[in-house]
């Protein structure tokens, strides 16, 4: 690959870097050079995660290089002491996953990388992934280990040093688990292993930002560079993860377990099993557990003699190691115990306890114990009865059932106790503490970047807040202070319930519908607001309306709901003869955090106020208060008010974040609250979306809608074939002419005619049905994020899986089902043919905004159950040989509307038609050749890794489950293995 100089730093890159990037690595090497923290902003869409990979691995190796030896720095055997690591952290494991691929295919592929994970998704123990939570499969794991009687452990230390890993430097959660299962040994005890030697760690921010999860995976950060990306829930992640609670109940169901140890070890040594655990187990005693129901007890007491309005009172920092520790033998003893007696499972009431203590006394010495006063606060509040018998999901996996014992029912004092932390600082500056040379937070929406470092409370010299890669013409913003009638849009508290606002809001979004082609995203506040708009639509008629010309969907509270929601929502885009979709979400809901809405899934989105916290919740009203008494000059901590108007701001951001997803997407932002008249409301906004917002205090809403169509129309002709270009540049293959001396009929990517071939093609020449170079692997994250200047190798080019034949063709160009959307744009009423003598007219309406309607013969890619394939064009029929499982049929639409099915089973039929209604038709077009591909040659693994481009979203889940049935046979155990370790 290229190398760029940035920053003095000579830097591998796939491509050109675009403008953005450049900058963006600049600003990131800067950081690491002078080993300063960084806060950078860069929009989805431009390059954000091969920029840090490159550039944060050109500067280790630069730093670790010898003029001589340049690669003598990444010895396996380097040792740990002052080795310098990257750690890339993110939110969840699948955005890590990605970010390994695309290390994969980069020139830094021969770093050592690893991800941690959790046993419950690397543990290959046929057992113990079984139990009901992770803090059991952790105990679990934990009394094996002990014991010495997991086999998968016992392999760890002879297969660490193995060939098998020093081949494979790249190891994410997929690769452990098939080397752990490959060689029986223990994946996740093998990453621990690795992390000693690793050039970069990959792992979620909260094994990072949470002391306990920092100390359970004994991180080593001393002289390490942190990169967090998808930093925008830093801030709350920080407050979170050093924030706990406790109930009076969690309280009872402690003292219950410890009784029930207690009785249990007085028992008779006869009761089968309990000698032997006794005999293992010798770090408690009864006198032990005597002492600590005692302090259960006195704790109890304490918790329900609290007086409401509840004073003041200090936290004492006693040393309590030697108590968790405790509960965590406690707890390991009765996991232990009703795994090996079949004992009823307890240990939540305990584990409650610890987990309390764990946070509250994290750490120790004066100025700790200083910085949790000013940081925390403790608020106390009423436990509300229940019922008798109730079972409660906790958020450490812990299931607490009460059942109706004496003790079990919440008593008329019952208290809960929270412990908050109200500054993310405290979090940061823990991390920041240990050694580290430099802590870098990146995410697509971190604007407005000076509170949020005050906030963070660390130096943070080094700032960015890049423009989007987009062309102007790619985005509409405006703002919409009055509805289509003329009455002000503002979603104020006071007027958010007036009949008049909600008719106003839905007239808008009916007049909008015509203009906005595909998918509309609609936001609201809070699911309140969202109710008593949708009830005031339906009871006024507007509803019907707006339905008739956009179906609409609404987002859900549960989560199955939500599955099935999405999968319809996505299934009515993909429908041709619809009108496309409206779905009605809320700001800071599962829509406007994770969910990727590209090309046609949004074209638009429209923010219908601001979603502010809860006015009165607690801990909204501690936070304010929190900010405005600690504010000093010298810390220059926002006010309480300012901070509660920014996290409105930053979710409007977030959710504004759905519609442009990559560099040639395009689509209109409609901001429809008057408040966003406002200069300063305006200057919260990311900068890439204040410079294309055009705003005039005079604008009529017809001058919208004018807008909006002139957007559109130019969009739908720059902006799509420009995608369409890119995918071209990626592809040679795409948009080669087929009639005529344009097809180029001695490529070598072109297929040569076998001794055996029986078919033929118009003008006599026989037709070849094997490419003739070896095929080059196919994966679909390249389509997804090169750059449109990319050109891929003469052996790339020639790698190609499906075939396309045309009528009049002369010979058969090693394509893709991208083919099908290759031709030129035509102008509105423009028609053309595909070649002298074929008859097929295509054609371009004004209702056809995102595709060409195209009348053709469909060619066909037909696996035969004789286990041979057949090329069907009009007349024309081609046979040949095939490594192709029998019974297996690939039909392929002009449209690459195709879909691929097992002989004889309609049901196969159906689950293509699902995941093309699921999908964006790229995508489709690209799973439909990760289809073929994978008949081809049957390597799971690449075909594995290209459906999760697909289909890896929770949405997804069920289509994704369900390609078992393509799936060949010596792989299906290993395709529902992963399934299984799925998030």
């Amino acid at each position: 690959m290229p190398v760029y100089d940035i920053g003095g730093i000579p830097v591998d890159f796939p491509f050109e870097p675009y403008q953005v990037q450049r900058d963006y690595m600049s600003k990131l090497l800067e950081c690491l050079q002078q080993s300063t923290n960084g806060l950078l902003e860069s929009p989805t869409g431009t390059g954000k995660t091969l920029s840090i990979l490159c550039a944060s691995l050109a500067w280790l190796m630069h730093t670790r290089s010898h003029p001589n030896h340049l690669g003598a720095a990444f010895e396996h055997n380097a040792t740990k002491a002052g080795r310098t690591k990257i750690i890339y952290a993110s939110r969840t494991h699948s955005q890590l996953s990605q970010a390994m691929q695309e290390l994969k295919k980069s020139s830094y592929n021969f770093v050592r990388a690893i991800v941690l994970g959790s046993r419950i998704q690397l543990c290959i123990h046929p057992e113990v992934p079984k139990s009901e939570s992770n803090a059991i499969v952790t105990y679990l794991c934990k009394e094996k280990v002990a014991t010495r009687s997991c086999v998968y452990y016992r392999r760890v230390e002879q297969m660490k040093d193995s060939s098998e890993l020093a081949s494979a430097p790249i190891l994410d959660i997929e690769d452990l688990v098939t080397v752990g299962s490959r060689s029986k040994a223990c994946p996740f005890y093998l990453s621990k292993e690795m992390v000693e030697r690793a050039d970069i760690i990959f792992m979620p921010y909260n094994y990072l930002l949470d002391a306990k999860a920092r100390k359970a995976n004994n991180l080593e950060l001393q002289n390490s560079v942190i990169i967090l990306d998808e930093a925008h829930n830093v801030e709350r992640m920080c407050e979170d993860s050093g924030s706990t609670m406790l109930s009076s109940t969690d309280i009872a169901l402690a003292i219950e377990d410890l009784s029930h140890v207690m009785e249990t070890m007085g028992e008779s040594a006869s009761v089968t099993g309990l000698a032997e655990m006794d005999s293992e187990k010798k770090e408690f005693s009864l006198h032990d557990l005597s002492l600590l129901k005692q302090k259960l007890l006195d704790l109890e007491k304490a918790v329900d003699d609290i007086a409401f309005p509840a004073a003041q009172r200090e936290v004492h920092f006693n040393d309590v190691t030697g108590v968790v520790s405790l509960f965590a033998a406690i707890t390991g003893y009765l996991t232990a115990l009703s795994e090996r007696n079949s004992f009823k499972r307890r240990g939540a009431g305990l584990q409650s306890v610890s987990d309390f203590l764990e946070i509250v006394f994290a750490g120790q010495g004066e100025e700790y114990i200083e910085a949790v006063r000013r940081c925390f606060k403790v608020y106390v509040v009423s436990e509300e009865p229940k019922q008798t018998k109730r079972t409660v999901k906790r958020a450490d996996g812990w299931i607490a059932t009460n059942q109706p014992t004496a003790r079990a029912p919440i008593k008329s004092c019952a208290k809960i106790v929270h412990f908050w932390c109200f500054n993310p600082g405290f979090g940061m500056r823990q991390l920041a503490s240990r050694g580290v040379r430099s802590i870098v937070l990146t995410s697509g929406t971190l604007a407005p970047l000076k509170p949020l470092i005050n906030e963070l409370n660390i130096p943070i010299p080094v700032t960015l807040e890049n423009p989007h890669i987009i062309d102007p013409n790619q985005v509409l913003v405006r703002v919409v202070a009055k509805g289509s009638d003329g009455q002000p849009l503002s979603s104020v508290y006071n007027n958010r319930g007036n009949p008049d606002y909600i008719r106003s809001l839905g007239r808008t979004l009916l007049a909008v519908c015509p203009v906005i082609p595909n998918g509309l995203l609609v936001f609201f506040p809070s699911y309140t607001v969202l109710d008593k708009c949708v009830e005031g639509w339906q009871s006024g008629g507007l509803w019907s309306e707006i339905s008739s010309r956009k179906a609409i969907f609404i987002e859900p509270r549960t989560k199955d709901a939500f599955n099935s929601t999405m999968e319809e929502f996505y299934q009515r885009i993909q429908d041709t003869k619809a009108n496309g979709a409206i779905f009605l979400a809320v700001c800071r809901g599962k829509v406007s955090e994770g969910l990727d809405f590209a090309d046609i899934n949004g074209r638009a989105v429209l923010i219908t106020g601001l979603p502010f916290p809860p006015l009165h919740d607690p801990r909204v009203v501690l936070k304010k208060e929190y900010l405005t008494s600690n504010r000093t000059p010298e810390n220059r901590m926002i006010k309480g008010d300012e901070w509660y108007a920014l996290q409105a701001s930053r979710a409007v951001n977030q959710a504004i974040g759905r519609v442009i997803r990559h560099r040639n997407d395009y689509g209109a932002i409609l901001l429809c609250d008057a408040r966003f008249q406002n200069v300063h409301q305006q200057m919260q906004l990311s900068s890439w979306v204040r410079s294309h917002l055009v705003h005039d205090p005079n604008q009529r809403f017809g001058t919208v809608i004018k807008d909006l169509a002139n957007f559109f129309r130019v969009a739908k002709n720059t902006a799509a074939p420009a995608a369409q270009r890119e995918f071209q540049a990626k592809d040679p293959g795409i948009g080669d002419k087929v009639n005529g001396s344009e097809c180029c009929s001695t490529s070598t990517s072109h297929l040569q005619v076998p001794s055996d071939a029986k078919g033929t093609v118009s003008g006599g020449k026989r037709l070849p049905l094997q490419p003739s170079v070896p095929q080059q692997p196919f994966r679909i994250d390249e389509y997804l994020t090169a750059p449109p200047n990319t050109q891929p190798s003469k052996s790339e080019a020639t790698g190609r899986i499906l075939v396309k034949l045309e009528t009049g063709t002369q010979s058969i160009n090693m394509g893709n089902p991208l083919d099908y959307y290759d031709q030129r744009l035509p102008k509105h009423n423009e028609t053309f043919k595909r070649g002298p003598e074929s008859s097929c007219v295509s054609t371009m309406t004004d209702d056809s905004v995102d595709g060409v309607e195209r009348k053709l013969k469909k060619p066909k890619l037909v696996m035969v159950p004789s286990g041979s394939i057949k090329y069907e064009t009009g007349n024309e029929r081609l046979l040949s040989s095939s490594s192709c499982t029998p019974s297996t049929s690939i039909s392929v639409s002009d449209h690459a509307e195709g879909s691929i099915a097992h002989d004889y089973k309609p049901e196969s039929m159906q689950l293509m038609k699902a995941i093309k209604r699921s999908i964006n038709p790229m995508l489709y077009k690209l799973f439909l050749r990760t289809i073929g591909q994978y008949f081809s040659d049957h390597d799971f693994g690449r075909f594995y890794r290209n459906i999760l481009q697909c289909l890896g979203t929770p949405e997804h889940r069920q289509l994704l489950q369900e390609m078992r049935k393509f799936v060949l046979a010596e792989h299906r155990q290993q395709f529902g293995e992963n399934l299984e370790k799925l998030p």
